[in-house]
């Protein structure tokens, strides 16, 4: 008993008792609104409202159902099994008087050249563009060429009658009808109806015909369909690769003749089917004929030629392709397999490089060492001295840098070994003023270290530090300079101010102090700047509030405009001074 409900189980639509005494072997369904039952030889199809038709067969049957109907598949037949299509039933129900079966009646006549024709398309006048697409449509649903040919001249004639009309519909049919034949042919074997091709699209049609290996068909549809067929050419190829007894030679110059100068064609594919096989010089050989490194390279990671990969990926110019290949090659080579490999490769080297050195400062270590880079080592220890905090870990860190330079043929490497000590002894010498003023010193430059014993008061301490370290007298003079400003040691600086000279010269004292609003203390350098212009001490002397020293510094040169401009900046008392001044220069005129 077969019972079909809607799938909401409310409603029956069709109740059938098949009479069996056995279950069917299958139950399939025969497009949306039919049900087919299968037992060994015979076949029951239950349409809708209960009503049913009976095939039997010769043979065991087997059913395989699709979007439109089922194939009955025998030992000696296929056979499909499908509703009758609502456009076919319009045109060819007998007795039909519908718009398209009349059209196809006209044409009939048309071959006869009888006057029919013209009545029966009076007729149908104003009906005519459904009946030239009711007529498209049946055309596809028929697998008969000799009807597919008059469904679509009916449906030409019509077209030609009616005033506007766009033509797509019938090129695509008459495009789709062309490939369906052409699949239906008995040496192809693929009886596709126009819904399941519609389904299936053109792409996976060509698919199955490079599965099925008949790539000159599926070339040929291809280019019909203006459809790239470089995807054919490689599965040629791959099969070649895959079953051909010649010898590797003669193969991959078969493969190359025939595929070169082809657009769109991945080499890779072909030789990575070559490598499933087994075949690896003929997979390698292969690969030279790929141009796009990025293909090639991790094929031949896999087939373990690490150095090839290697400068392929150097000579692609790709960075990003090199970063990965040197990874790849780190993760799976022994260190000093690794290193040797970037031997006489320096873009490769400097890669490595630039990416330990914010990741991985032991591979750095390793890398240098093996280049025998010893200045580069020495210097990646001497930055990682920097970033300690402990003073021992600092010392013992410099210390191996110094020892690592040791035996170095550079000629810099006695300036750096000199530095390096220098850098133990600032150590020692900073612990040592941490514990004396319990103050942080550790981790300072030495200017820094100068300039904060100033700061601090310690000038004998800071005295000693730039002997010891032989500072340049200038340097010392700028820590010393500053470092008083900041302390506001004004008697120190004025002690100074009685020196005979000073290596950085007056003015800095004069601006530093001048910077403190000290303009007492910065008058007694203005003299001393005795490189300056008479108008630059002028000037200086105005910063100081001391208008008439200003005016007698512009006195002693004669200049008379000066002295008139300084004026408009004296006080009450000050201006008579000016004014005195410019009268004496005027009087001698």
């Amino acid at each position: 008993m077969v019972w079909v409900i809607t799938s909401d189980f409310q409603n029956k639509i069709g109740e059938y008792e098949s009479k069996a005494k056995t279950p069917p072997k299958d139950v399939q369904w025969c497009g949306n609104d039919a049900v087919m039952l299968a037992w060994e030889d015979e076949v029951h199809l239950i349409g809708p409202k209960g009503a049913s038709l009976r095939y039997y067969f010769d043979g065991w049957v087997h059913l395989l159902p699709d979007i439109d109907g089922v194939r009955l598949i025998t030992n000696d037949v296929c056979e499909f099994l499908q509703k009758v299509p609502d456009c076919t039933e319009d045109i060819f129900k007998p007795g039909s008087t519908s718009p398209a079966s009349v059209l196809l009646d006209a044409v009939d006549q048309l071959d006869k050249k009888s006057p029919k024709a013209d009545a029966n398309i009076r007729l149908i006048r104003p009906n005519l563009l459904d009946a030239v697409g009711t007529c498209i449509q049946a055309a596809g649903q028929e697998f008969s060429v000799h009807w597919q040919k008059q469904l679509l001249k009916a449906a030409s004639f019509g077209k030609s009658i009616l005033d506007l009309y766009s033509s797509d519909d019938f090129v695509d049919m008459c495009e789709a009808l062309r490939i369906l034949n052409a699949m239906r042919d008995y040496r192809i074997g693929l009886p596709l109806s126009y819904d399941q091709y519609q389904r299936l699209t053109s792409e996976k049609l060509i698919q199955r015909l490079i599965n099925r290996h008949e790539y000159h068909l599926a070339i040929r549809l291809s280019n019909y369909l203006r459809l790239p067929v470089s995807k054919i050419h490689v599965h040629w190829a791959s099969q070649k690769v895959r079953t051909s007894t010649e010898d590797e030679d003669t193969i991959c110059h078969t493969v190359v003749s025939k595929l070169n100068n082809k657009p769109g064609i991945s080499f890779e594919v072909v030789a990575r089917a070559a490598y499933d096989e087994g075949r690896s010089h003929l997979a390698t050989q292969l690969l030279n004929h790929e141009t796009r490194a990025g293909k090639q390279v991790p094929l031949l990671l896999a087939m373990e030629e690490d150095e090839i990969a290697l400068d392929k990926a150097l000579e692609s110019g790709d960075i990003d392709l090199v970063f990965f290949v040197l990874l790849q090659l780190k993760k799976k080579l022994p260190l000093a397999s690794f290193f040797r490999l970037l031997t006489n490769r320096p873009i490769a080297t400097a890669v490595v490089e630039s990416s330990a050195k914010g990741q991985d400062q032991e591979l750095l270590k390793d890398l240098y060492y093996q280049d025998d880079r010893r200045l580069d080592g020495a210097n990646l220890l001497f930055g990682e001295a920097l970033n300690q905090t402990v003073p021992q870990t600092k010392t013992d860190k410099l210390k191996l840098a110094a020892k690592l330079l040791g035996d170095s043929k550079d000629p810099t490497s006695t300036l750096y070994t000199r530095s390096y000590a220098e850098a133990q002894a600032l150590i020692r010498v900073q612990a040592g003023l941490d514990h004396d003023f319990d103050a942080h010193y550790a981790g300072l430059s030495l200017n820094e270290t100068i300039l904060r014993l100033v700061k601090n008061g310690y000038g004998k301490r800071a005295a000693k530090l730039q002997s010891d370290f032989k500072i340049p007298e200038k340097t010392w003079w700028w820590l010393r300079l500053r470092g008083l400003v900041a302390r506001r040691d004004f008697g120190e600086l004025e002690e100074l101010s009685k020196q005979r000279r000073s290596p950085i010269g007056w003015e800095a004292f004069f601006n530093e102090v001048l910077g403190t609003g000290q303009q007492k203390l910065a008058a007694l350098f203005v003299p001393k700047c005795t490189g300056l212009s008479a108008q630059e001490r002028s000037e200086m002397w105005v910063k100081c509030g001391m208008i008439v020293k200003a005016g007698e510094e512009l006195a002693k040169v004669k200049d008379v405009n000066g002295l008139e401009e300084l004026r408009g900046k004296a006080r009450a008392g000050e201006a008579a001074e000016i004014d005195r001044m410019v009268a004496q220069f005027r009087s001698r005129r």
